[in-house]
């Protein structure tokens, strides 16, 4: 059996036009009477910026559709817990309440948020911000290291932060007494650092921690402090006990009973976080179309004459033989699903 290899339609076109496009560069021309003089000639290509420009613009753009696609999902998701909250409120279904509803409405939207990160494709943090230029990080309380004041309270103690193999041994923070608040912050961040920890003062002087949410899935279940009996106890590691900051303060809690003050606290949540949903949709959208705007500003003429001529020599039926057709549809099927942008950043 003989097994014949052959090109496909889109690479023949494309070695074949870009062949004829470098023997028409390459030929000299006849001299016309309105020819452009040497001077005039414009600028030569610059094809490693545009191809890194062009690369960096398709990203940020891939980025915000996953993050619009995320937060479209989530906008669905709080208005139909609204509208089931809105129901319970007014009595609607017999009895008050349907308390099974709501369950499963509190069970889709905290799966929906628990899974923030991979459905965003991490552009989208915690607080439901778009943030497409850095790593998100998770920003979480430590239950017994809540404020400075109670931190200065307790005096001197060296605390040590394990966390199994995620960290390079017992971590020792050396508190001494009549510390200030940036000599206790930095102690923690001096020692911490190394485990990729960030302590920080909010504006109401509590003490918050921080870590890459990568970094942090895997030291939150792991970490554990001892101390010297003051903020932790001498005899062994305890468990830490840490929460996790987000804008509806999720893992949302279904309600248990027909409480109308506990449905009104949860429609205020929902509220707050449609808001602040909506808001960051309408930034997207704004980002977008200057993202494609610059991608527009950007196409050079030299990519806009290779498609032209790329597309002429493809859809030509000069020949008149049935084989035009089959290669017309194989061009036709690959770039049915493509984007134009897409097709601007491959040509890059």
């Amino acid at each position: 059996m003989k097994v014949v290899n052959e090109r496909s339609a889109i690479a023949s076109y494309d070695l074949g036009m870009r062949t004829r496009a470098q023997l028409r560069d390459t030929t000299p021309q006849k001299r016309v009477g309105n020819a452009r003089s040497p001077e005039a000639a414009p600028a030569p290509r610059q094809p490693g910026k545009m191809a890194g420009l062009s690369l960096q613009l398709n990203q940020q753009s891939s980025s915000i559709q996953a993050a619009h696609r995320y937060l479209t999902q989530v906008t669905e998701q709080l208005s139909s817990f609204k509208r089931d909250l809105g129901r319970g409120l007014s009595g609607a279904t017999k009895g008050g309440p349907d308390v099974e509803t709501l369950g499963r409405s509190v069970k889709r939207l905290n799966h929906l948020l628990e899974n923030r990160s991979r459905l965003s494709a991490a552009s989208v943090d915690a607080q439901l911000g778009l943030n497409l230029d850095q790593p998100l990080r998770s920003r979480f309380t430590i239950k017994g290291l809540e404020s400075l004041q109670g931190v200065q309270a307790s005096g001197s103690e060296t605390l040590l932060f394990s966390a199994g193999r995620h960290m390079p041994g017992p971590i020792a923070v050396v508190l001494d007494d009549d510390l200030s608040d940036s000599q206790i912050l930095r102690r923690f961040n001096t020692s911490l650092a190394q485990a990729g920890l960030h302590a920080e003062v909010t504006a109401q002087s509590q003490l918050r921690f921080s870590a890459a949410e990568s970094q942090w899935g895997k030291l939150k279940d792991q970490m554990s402090i001892q101390g010297e009996d003051k903020l932790f106890p001498r005899a062994s590691f305890s468990p830490v006990q840490s929460r996790e900051e987000n804008l509806l303060g999720a893992p949302l809690v279904a309600p248990q009973g027909t409480s109308r003050a506990e449905l009104r606290q949860l429609l205020d949540t929902v509220d707050k976080g449609l808001v602040r949903v909506n808001g960051v949709i309408e930034q997207l959208n704004q980002r977008q179309g200057h993202a494609r705007e610059q991608i527009g500003r950007h196409e050079s003429r030299d990519e806009k004459r290779w498609a032209h001529d790329f597309a002429t020599r493809a859809f030509a039926h000069d020949t008149g033989q049935g084989r035009d057709y089959l290669q017309v549809a194989q061009l036709v099927q690959c770039q049915a699903n493509v984007s134009r942008h897409r097709v601007v950043g491959l040509m890059g």
